[in-house]
């Protein structure tokens, strides 16, 4: 029997936002009060936070979304990104990706 260590190469661990996190680009996105309207969290944490701030037209309302990296009950997204969904008298005219994580760091679109 032989003294030999067998070293492993270390698998680097997925980074999850916390909401905190997610929070942070929201205001950095959004630059005023917004209202969370939806927070979903598993055993890994976050996984959808969504939020809704007025637009600048009359009857205009942004909707941000965030979603973790991941297939959820509620849908499927392949990294961690925020998009932004535009609706005029509550019906969908528009959207776009708006901030992608990528390797732990955020990146506004």
């Amino acid at each position: 029997m032989t003294n030999e260590q067998i070293i492993l190469p270390e698998i680097p661990q997925e980074h999850v936002p916390t909401p905190e996190e997610v929070n942070s680009v929201f205001k950095e996105l959004i630059k005023k009060e917004y209202t969370e309207i939806r927070k979903l969290e598993d055993e890994k944490g976050l996984y959808i936070l969504e939020v809704t701030v007025p637009g600048e037209l009359e009857g205009e309302l942004l909707e941000y979304a965030y979603m973790r990296k991941g297939r959820h009950p509620e849908g499927e997204s392949s990294t961690d990104e925020i998009h932004v969904t535009y609706y005029k008298n509550n019906i969908p005219y528009g959207g776009t990706s708006a901030a992608r994580c990528i390797e732990g760091q955020w990146k506004i679109l």
